[in-house]
């Protein structure tokens, strides 16, 4: 091969090569600082809307209005959701329970407790039914699937 061609393949290379330093590097030498344009906020209470001070005034300190409406919904809750809901949390912390006839845990993608019973299953079921009566009576039989 002849060697004045070799340097004018190695001159291109190497400017492509520096070229491509360039504009790799160039991008972030540029960059500015990022400041923080945003004020401080203060401790505002949610229920209050602060004004801006009416010009001539001599009272530095901004006028607050106290809001009527939040938009919350002031509604009792029924007194068996809440029981449902306290019946549930307390068995969800005891997963998984192991007795004799039968074994429960949890399934938090159904959102549902899984039973697996023992043999014989129908003395395991009618056990399972006698203990979710005395112990969780609020938990109907759809929050129970069985395996």
């Amino acid at each position: 091969m002849d060697s004045q061609n070799i340097k004018v393949y190695l001159a291109i290379s190497g400017a492509l090569i520096v070229l491509l330093i360039l504009i790799i590097v160039i991008p972030f030498t540029k960059q500015k600082p990022v400041t923080n344009l945003q004020q401080p906020i203060n401790n505002l209470i949610p229920t209050t809307v602060e004004t801006n001070q009416s010009p001539g005034t001599n009272n530095p300190s901004p006028i607050t209005i106290k809001a009527g409406f939040t938009g919350g919904i002031d509604e009792p809750v029924p007194q068996q959701i809440i029981d449902l809901a306290a019946q549930k949390k307390d068995l969800q912390s005891k997963v998984p329970l192991n007795l004799s006839t039968f074994t429960i845990d949890f399934d938090y993608g159904e959102d549902k407790f899984i039973v697996s019973l023992k043999d014989p299953r129908d003395t395991a079921q009618k056990e399972f039914e006698s203990w979710r009566g005395a112990n969780y009576p609020a938990l109907g039989s759809e929050q129970f699937t069985f395996r």
